[in-house]
């Protein structure tokens, strides 16, 4: 039996559903150790953007299958379903939610997804540095800016190979034509890729002075 490389890998029989207990404690593990160095990644640069940040802790990282309240309701599954989010309004505080199928097991895109999630954290708690809520910004604009913090937190800190990186970064592009007032817009896998080389290349600062200028059209 092939078992794919984690951070920490465990290959286990799969008949009575072993094999489904071992990805979600792999899954469980990879999750926490990325929450935990996101939140000193960005405790670290926040203060090189002018503000303070607050450490997201995983009681509020939901599944949608753990009770994890927002509102005091508990999120659903159905919410997360194939996708991830951040809910700064939740009364509880902060909440990430992601889905552990989409996610897959896999440390790429458990990397990739958290790290764009959490530049959605950073504009929540630096509301100024949202380039989607200035005078000409758009929806798509924090998407994209999602990703080049993303990409600045990869350049210093991801497990993963960069290059892997981006193409799972690409891969969750919009498919067609991407009309750039869709509210529900996130960017072509062209546009997310570039936005993620900025804050690569050039860091958290670049996200907020060079992504508008660096996207391709």
């Amino acid at each position: 039996m092939f078992c794919g490389l984690l951070v920490t890998a465990a290959c286990a029989d799969d008949r009575d559903g072993g094999g489904d207990r071992a990805r979600t404690a792999d899954l469980d593990e990879n999750v926490a150790a990325i929450v935990d160095d996101l939140n000193g990644y960005w405790s670290e640069a926040s203060s090189d953007l002018g503000f303070e940040f607050e450490p997201v802790g995983l009681d509020r990282v939901s599944t949608g299958r753990d009770g994890v309240l927002c509102d005091r309701r508990p999120i659903e599954p159905s919410e997360v379903t194939g996708n991830a989010f951040v809910d700064s309004s939740c009364a509880e505080g902060i909440t990430v939610a992601y889905d552990p199928d989409y996610l897959g097991g896999s440390l790429v895109r458990s990397e990739a997804t958290l790290a764009h999630e959490w530049g959605h954290v950073v504009q929540a708690q630096a509301t100024e540095l949202d380039l989607s809520l200035d005078p000409d910004g758009l929806p798509i604009d924090a998407e994209l800016q999602a990703d080049c913090f993303a990409g600045a937190w990869a350049g210093e800190r991801a497990a993963s190979a960069i290059e892997q990186l981006r193409r799972d970064t690409a891969g969750a592009g919009d498919e067609g034509e991407v009309d750039i007032e869709d509210p529900h817009a996130h960017g072509s896998p062209e546009q997310r890729v570039a936005a993620f080389d900025v804050g690569l290349d050039g860091g958290p600062q670049a996200c907020v002075d060079e992504l508008i200028d660096a996207l391709p059209e």
